[in-house]
């Protein structure tokens, strides 16, 4: 193998390598964008509550026309669990797309998708079980 040949062989593993290195990286980065949130979800657990988002510790019951800071917990959570939440992201506004979410999320855990936040949707938004 002459010094040209092998050097363009070294030379191809390591693009190949950075090539499948970057691959790797784009699917993750695809992946994660459509739940991609324009407010931070950025939840973090806390003992005797599960996950909080910043916006509310109350678990209040809620449903559609609702607003305030409870409305902005439910949708954080329900971007942190990977499910969209509409355009306007996380508003405090409990809309058509946030009772949509609501179900969906109710339908992911086989709960009764009635699009309404109350003690057992809080609970699996919170824990996860």
């Amino acid at each position: 193998m002459t010094h040209h040949h092998k050097a363009a062989t070294v030379l191809a593993a390591g693009l190949l390598a950075a090539t499948a290195a970057t691959g790797v990286a784009a699917t993750t980065a695809s992946a994660a964008e459509p739940t991609a949130p324009s407010v931070s979800a950025s939840c973090s657990w806390r003992t005797n509550l599960g996950f909080y988002c910043g916006y509310d510790t109350r678990n209040v019951y809620s449903d559609y026309g609702d607003s305030g800071r409870q409305v902005k917990e439910i949708q954080a959570l329900l971007r942190f669990r990977g499910i969209g939440i509409g355009p306007d992201g996380i508003d405090g506004r409990f809309g058509k797309d946030t009772r949509s979410a609501v179900k969906k999320f109710q339908r992911s855990w086989h709960l009764n998708d009635d699009g309404i936040v109350g003690p057992n949707t809080w609970t699996y938004l919170r824990t996860g079980v």
